[in-house]
């Protein structure tokens, strides 16, 4: 039997104001599903955007775990440049 399917709402100042959605990510049945589109002109916005993702999930970690934002970042860090390795070898990190 499937999941239900769980969504996050949508945040409060993208209610207000309206805003685009680049990105949908999913975990189903242990695999990552996603979407996404193109959202800038350059990809190093991509590397920006990683980057304050990485730390709202550390933050999130401090909220939610006995985990401080900084080890968890540092935690993020390692997995990051790890998986990135896998993927310039070829490999799929997920894997």
């Amino acid at each position: 039997m499937s999941e239900l399917k769980r969504e996050l709402s949508v945040p409060p100042d993208v209610e207000t104001n309206g805003g685009t959605e680049i990105l949908r990510l999913f975990i189903s049945s242990g695999a990552m599903s996603l979407s996404m589109q193109r959202a800038f002109a350059e990809p190093e916005a991509w590397g920006r955007l990683l980057a304050e993702l990485a730390q709202q999930a550390a933050a999130l970690y401090a909220r939610e775990t006995p985990l401080d934002a900084e080890s968890a970042l540092a935690d993020i860090r390692i997995a990051l440049d790890a998986a990135l390795d896998q993927i310039e070898s070829g490999q799929t990190p997920l894997n």
